[in-house]
């Protein structure tokens, strides 16, 4: 079957398959009962939900070897890297804040406690108790 007779419900599968199972590539050609390269043909880029550092769009995985890899590029301008390169905040990675023109001065509440005093007690004489016993398990080997 050629690329130009497959139609779109195929090419949903395809990409489904593709990319939501672990199926090799051969199975999955095979299954739809296309060429391999009628299959890559067919196959589109899955979108990370990440930024080019370089031109701010949305960054994609090529591929499953790239995904499972961690690596991205960018089909605007050809930007290639690991996703940590890529920026989930936007391309500059600039951070917009919030006007605070209008914001009125206030007091900040008092950060909660930790904890219950009694727990903290309890949790420190344990502690100590361990250390002791180290302490004396380490002094009898000497």
């Amino acid at each position: 079957m050629s690329a130009a007779a497959v139609d779109r419900e195929t090419e949903g599968k395809a990409n489904d398959l593709y990319w939501g199972s672990q199926s090799s590539v051969n199975q999955i050609a095979e299954d739809l009962d296309l060429s391999k390269g009628t299959l890559y043909g067919l196959i589109r880029p899955l979108p990370s939900g990440l930024t080019c550092p370089d031109c701010g769009e949305e960054v994609v995985y090529p591929n499953r070897t790239a995904k499972e890899r961690s690596l991205v590029a960018c089909p605007s301008c050809g930007w290639e890297g690991d996703e940590m390169d890529a920026d989930a905040n936007g391309g500059d990675g600039a951070v917009a804040l919030p006007d605070l023109s209008d914001a009125v001065d206030t007091v900040a509440p008092p950060p909660p406690r930790s904890g219950d005093p009694r727990r903290i007690a309890v949790g420190g004489a344990l502690l100590g108790a361990a250390a002791g016993l180290a302490l004396v398990l380490w002094a009898r080997r000497r």
